[in-house]
């Protein structure tokens, strides 16, 4: 098994199964709880063509005496149910093929039992290990050349005389592996992984440390959202960040579950369909400078009418869960190849594997046996057609906010050696010679899907929404901000019934309306003194953050320079001081209509009506003006003369 895990993983395996022992259904189970972990298993024993191989177990016992360590080696499995009954606990109804069994085991450290099994063929010999001075051997009753597969194995444990069992299963490989299966690990970036941001960081930390294994994380926007909006999302961004490092870590986007692409292409919002798939995109840039690959992986069951939005919105390649279909591929031999959806031919599909992904998430079982248990999985999918003469794939998703680390750590290093499989991206598993390989289904068949019903009023009232959203969206400079209002337009999109999609629309619009109201022009009357005047105008607001906005002038007694009649203004502060240019030819008093718009024009911030009071500058001024003058002068005339007479009569 793969050790190169650090302490405080073996730390955090500990807390989380802590966890996964108060959170198991019902009180029976936790009766059931055995008194003993796997702490990590190897997956595969690699076995000489003479017959001889070897693998590892390490047990956690606990507290008390351990009285026996049995380990029980059972016929080659043949069919996947049997799988299923060893991941619910329930072993094999045939005899055991080979045990082995120490008493009073000396190979403890602490509370930490680690063995080192001996396998054999039926003609193997050599050395066996040993645990202190007794033997661990098992032998299989084949030649080495056809013990080739996936065995169950029982692990039993007595401590202080109490008996209990736990299944895993261990794969044998002899014969060389001419076409492992492709495996896309896909981690779920969801909004799990922001519910739970610790948990997250350490699985990002994990993918980190693989830079040289292939994987596609599948984003989510909201999630992504979150982390751009929080004060405390920068860990969060720069775990993220690490783990898209490596070229060979690629991300698609993965929309919400939530959201109705069927219903937004049929009510006329097919640019909204684009939004919801871009969004992700956008939002993974802004935090890690990284863009998405193409294929949209979808994480819940769909609908034909959706993936028919998708493909009018451009999109060619789509990841669809397994319970999607009426037969889950999963539950056929026809598995591992894309295909066309039926009603949706345009589209390449590639399913992923339902029973791998419930194990993946199985918190009943411990991280390290839960690993092993995967990836002797996998093994059992490639002895199912080891022949298959196209590559086939397995889609394994696996949720950042909900696995444990220690089994991401323990599932992708063991992965790097493992014979039966080649982890991959998801680009090479849709290539489109492989649609209808390995004579599997070149289409295949939804389940019906529900629709969606939309009023008139959601119509109405997001088309409003969008319009008002996207304008004001040109006019703000805050990237915090866009995000914001992204994430509540985009929310507000959600599959459902019309009046819970009416309460998201309206809680959408009371955010924008929030923000529309900040905005205000100073109203108070203007005296233009003369030609060269200027209008004082005051703009006001209270967003914390730069808007650009117009300011239109509306009058037709006023002339300003070049008919310049609407100013670009930048709203940096709570107030901004204007002084435009202004000349009145008439006089009198007018109002003065001012608006602030949006750069595109579409949407009113504020509206002002302004009085203005102008000393006029007009014709009949001009002739009143100069009769004033004319009869100022012949007063001044008229008293001068008289006053002249008045001295020479004298």
């Amino acid at each position: 098994m793969f050790h190169r895990f650090s302490t405080w993983w073996r730390a955090l395996s500990v807390v989380l199964l802590g966890l996964a022992t108060l959170t198991w259904p019902s009180a029976a189970q936790a009766l059931s709880t055995p008194r003993f972990t796997v702490i990590s298993q190897d997956a595969v024993a690699n076995m000489t063509s003479t017959g001889i191989s070897s693998f590892s177990i390490n047990l956690d016992v606990g507290q008390g005496t351990t009285n026996s360590v049995q380990l029980s080696l059972y016929p080659q499995l043949v069919y996947r149910s049997e799988i299923n009954a060893l991941v619910n606990g329930n072993g094999p109804t045939a005899a055991a093929l080979s045990t082995t069994a120490v008493s009073n085991p000396s190979c403890v450290t602490g509370s930490t039992l680690s063995l080192h099994v001996s396998l054999f063929s039926a003609q193997g010999t050599g050395a066996s290990r040993h645990c202190g001075n007794q033997p661990l051997h098992l032998r299989l009753p084949c030649p080495a050349s056809s013990c080739d597969g996936v065995y169950p194995l029982g692990i039993t444990v007595t401590v202080n005389q109490v008996r209990h069992v736990e299944w895993t299963m261990i794969a044998v490989h002899v014969a060389s592996v001419l076409h492992p299966l492709l495996v896309d690990f896909v981690p779920v970036v969801d909004s799990t992984a922001w519910a739970a941001p610790a948990l997250a960081e350490s699985n990002f930390g994990v993918i980190a440390h693989y830079p040289t294994v292939p994987l596609t994380l599948a984003v989510n926007y909201l999630p992504l959202g979150h982390a751009l909006l929080s004060p405390t999302g920068r860990p969060w961004d720069t775990a993220l960040s690490n783990a898209l490092v490596s070229s060979q870590h690629r991300a698609i986007v993965a929309p919400p579950p939530s959201a109705d692409l069927a219903g937004l292409d049929a009510n006329g919002f097919s640019s909204e369909v684009t939004q919801q798939v871009g969004l992700a995109g956008a939002f993974l840039r802004t935090i890690t400078g990284r863009f998405t690959d193409g294929p949209v992986f979808v994480t819940s069951p769909t609908s034909a009418a959706a993936l028919g939005a998708l493909s009018r919105a451009g999109i060619s390649e789509v990841v669809l869960p397994d319970e999607s279909f009426t037969l889950p591929p999963s539950n056929t031999l026809g598995w591992g190849s894309p295909f066309h959806v039926t009603d949706v031919g345009s589209l390449t599909g590639l399913a992923t594997d339902g029973g791998l992904e419930q194990l993946a998430s199985d918190s009943a079982i411990e991280p390290g046996r839960r690993a092993a248990m995967t990836l002797a999985t996998l093994a059992f999918l490639h002895f199912e057609a080891p022949n298959a003469t196209a590559p086939r794939t397995v889609v394994i998703p696996l949720s950042i906010g909900a696995i444990s680390p220690v089994y991401l750590n323990d599932l992708l290093g063991p992965s790097q050696s493992n014979p039966f499989i080649s982890p991959s991206t998801l680009a090479a598993s849709f290539s489109p010679s492989l649609i209808g390989a390995n004579s599997s289904p070149s289409t295949r068949t939804l389940n019906p899907g529900e629709t969606s019903t939309w009023s008139s009023a959601n119509v109405t009232a997001l088309s409003s929404l969008i319009s008002h959203t996207n304008s004001y969206l040109h006019a703000i400079a805050s990237p915090t901000q866009t995000v914001a209002l992204q994430v509540y337009l985009a929310t507000a999109e959600l599959v459902g019934s019309a009046a819970n999609r009416q309460s998201a629309i309206s809680a959408a619009t009371a955010y924008l309306n929030t923000q529309l109201s900040g905005f205000r022009i100073d109203d108070s009357s203007i005296t233009l003194t003369g030609s060269g005047s200027e209008l004082p105008i005051t703009l006001f607001s209270s967003a914390r953050y730069p808007v650009t906005v117009l300011l239109h002038l509306i009058t037709d007694r006023l002339s300003f320079p070049n008919n310049k009649k609407v100013y670009v203004v930048q709203l940096s502060t709570s107030t901004t001081s204007l002084r435009i240019p202004a000349v009145d030819r008439q006089g009198g008093s007018l109002t003065l209509q001012l608006e602030l718009t949006t750069p595109d024009g579409q949407l009113v911030l504020a509206h002002a009506a302004v009085q203005v009071r102008g000393v006029g500058t007009s014709v009949v001024g001009y002739l009143l003006s100069g009769a004033s003058l004319l009869v100022l002068a012949w007063w001044w005339l008229r008293t001068y003369r008289r006053k002249s007479r008045g001295r020479h009569a004298r």
